[in-house]
């Protein structure tokens, strides 16, 4: 085997690369991996008894990062026609930064390493051409020479001749070097010289990065000054009730949406739409071709009962008129309005629009029902580019309302039935910039889970409180007060992380909505959950994760110790800030990589 390389961490400012190792069942593919990769530390498990976990391709690849090189890590696939390793392929060429396709005795490089080659080419990756278990070879033609001297440098040449001329048979551009490898005699062959071509591609591949900003980083100084406070007036009980009481404050801010518009320009349909409901599910806005809006009715979010969004009458109807409209509504309920318009802006949208700016709250124009527009276009005998007809409903709407003294309101063109396509985004974005703090999170959490961007936010937004929640349930143990201790110190685990399911839309609930809208099973999408929360929550499982925690709680622990200097005396007892904090961490990493699993396969088409 090669000679150990000296363990450790990279310098955390250089960027990951990935090698994918690929090759057809029995090619030799870990062996491989055990040739490039320097033994693991004393007590690691080995390559062929890793389980490392692998991106979305189940049991047909596994992960492992490099020893000395943890930025470098080694992707062993496997390379066939079935089902589940066809599709891979395409997958290298977008993750990988290298290819390592693996031929075996007997196997040889045929048309499917040759498309694999293609693709990886095609993207700018590098290709290395490697014939595993050579010695076999040697082996063989020993015995049929019957004890008669065998050369090995021309049986060794031969053979890279027979591997080159498979591939420029199968379609392989060029005359590509073909590594050859034996798990034996590792020094021997073209072990180091394929080992020494790899590190010295990957390395030109790396670059520097800026220094990382870490999450916890806001962690501001009046929060800091606001536990010491706590802390000389009340000792650790008061410090467990504020920062307690700051944590309910972001779990339970209230967020009170109103939508409104003239009648029939879809509001029922756009409130069902944001809250990831169908038009026909338990819990929906009625909907229908005429106004089925008596009065101001509240639609709370599925998993999100502090956030409500409000289906109100349609302005200009009988009941209601434009000059009355707000004092009926109650207008001071709501945080803000979403004003709808299924053509053009009309002068009761206009008047609706000033008399909210009166009273000092935003509203947001939505054009509603864009879909309809572009399939109409459609129908032309020369039907124009889509960004072409978009760009028109967006200008004809802004000159109105510049004409109508509302130069400055912006527009979001949506369809209630493509929620996340169009405008979507830049108005699910303008929303949580402009709401003030505990109110964006709020909103953001509530929001179905119909993108990866908004899985992402999500991800970073809850990422910036776990050190609160590390920090109440190390604190409560400490608290000499009666019925606190370690149980507690779970109980508040357990509610916190069954919160994360539901804001990443993995609890049954969620599931089974996304399964009636996606026409997948619920089986299927359960498929896509790995972590183990994901699956299921429960004391021992948490106690279990507990256990098994590492990572970078520690350094957010020696942070909290230079910037709240009682710290120290505040975790002194129960679980250790670091242990939760990295728990908490990982299962916030592995919740989030499961959601956006769970919405890809839920967008999979079925052809």
């Amino acid at each position: 085997m090669f000679p150990a390389e000296a363990s450790g961490a990279p310098p955390p400012s250089l960027s990951p690369v990935c090698v994918a190792v690929a090759g057809r069942r029995g090619a030799g593919k870990s062996a491989v991996l055990d040739l490039l990769l320097p033994p693991p530390p004393p007590g690691a498990s080995s390559a062929s008894s890793s389980s490392a976990s692998a991106p979305a391709s189940g049991p047909a690849s596994s992960l492992r990062p490099h020893p000395a090189h943890r930025n470098r890590l080694f992707w062993e696939l496997r390379l066939g026609e079935e089902e589940g390793c066809a599709a891979e392929g395409g997958r290298w060429a977008a993750e990988a930064d290298a290819v390592v396709l693996v031929a075996g005795a007997g196997g040889g490089f045929g048309p499917a390493e040759a498309r694999a080659a293609a693709e990886a080419r095609a993207a700018g990756r590098s290709v290395f051409f490697v014939r595993s278990r050579a010695d076999l070879e040697l082996h063989t033609l020993r015995r049929r020479m019957a004890g008669a001297r065998v050369d090995r440098a021309e049986a060794l040449g031969a053979l890279r001749g027979a591997c080159a001329e498979g591939l420029r048979a199968a379609g392989v551009p060029g005359q590509p070097p073909v590594f050859l490898l034996s798990a034996f005699e590792p020094l021997e062959m073209d072990g180091p010289r394929l080992r020494a071509a790899l590190m010295e591609d990957l390395a030109a591949r790396e670059r520097s990065l800026p220094p990382p900003q870490l999450d916890f980083e806001v962690i501001s100084e009046r929060e800091a000054a606001e536990i010491q406070e706590a802390y000389s007036l009340g000792g650790l009980s008061e410090v467990v009730t504020h920062v307690q009481c700051r944590l309910e404050s972001l779990w339970a801010a209230r967020l009170d949406v109103a939508v409104t518009g003239e009648s029939e320009a879809g509001k029922s349909t756009f409130v069902n739409a944001l809250r990831g409901l169908g038009d026909e599910e338990e819990g929906a806005a009625a909907t229908g071709v005429t106004e089925t809006t008596a009065r101001p009715t509240p639609y709370p979010y599925p998993s999100h009962a502090n956030v409500t969004l409000w289906d109100l009458p349609g302005i200009g109807t009988p009941s209601f008129r434009p000059d009355g409209y707000l004092e009926a509504v109650e207008f001071a309920r709501y945080d803000f309005f979403i004003i709808l318009a299924s053509e053009r802006f009309k002068e009761n949208h206009v008047l609706l629009a000033q008399a909210i700016i009166s009273q000092g709250k935003r509203f947001y124009f939505v054009r509603t029902k864009v879909d309809n527009d572009l399939e109409a276009a459609r129908r032309r005998r020369s039907p124009p580019a889509e960004e072409a007809v978009l760009a028109e409903i967006r200008g004809d709407c802004q000159a109105w309302l510049a004409k109508a003294g509302l130069p400055e309101a912006p527009v979001f063109l949506l369809s209630s039935f493509e929620i996340n396509r169009f405008d979507f985004p830049s108005f699910e974005e303008t929303l949580e910039r402009e709401l003030p703090g505990h109110k964006r999170q709020a909103f953001l959490l509530a929001l179905p889970n119909v993108s990866s961007a908004i899985i992402e936010r999500k991800r970073q937004l809850l990422h910036q409180e776990v050190w609160k929640v590390a920090l109440v349930s190390s604190l409560v143990a400490a608290v000499p007060l009666p019925g606190l201790g370690f149980t507690c110190d779970v109980s508040i685990l357990l509610r916190k992380l069954s919160t994360y399911r539901q804001d990443f839309g993995l609890d049954a609930a969620s599931l089974a909505r996304l399964a009636e809208r996606s026409g997948k099973t619920m089986e299927v999408l359960r498929a896509e959950v790995r972590s183990p929360l994901g699956r299921s929550i429960s004391r021992e499982v948490v106690i279990g994760l507990l256990g098994k925690a590492t990572g970078t709680g520690l350094v957010v622990a020696n942070f909290l110790v230079h910037r709240i200097p009682i710290y120290g005396a505040l975790a002194s007892g129960g679980i250790s800030f670091h242990t939760t904090y990295s728990m908490l961490s990982q299962c916030l990493e592995g919740l989030a990589a499961d959601s956006q699993q769970v919405l890809l396969k839920a967008c999979e088409s079925e052809d």
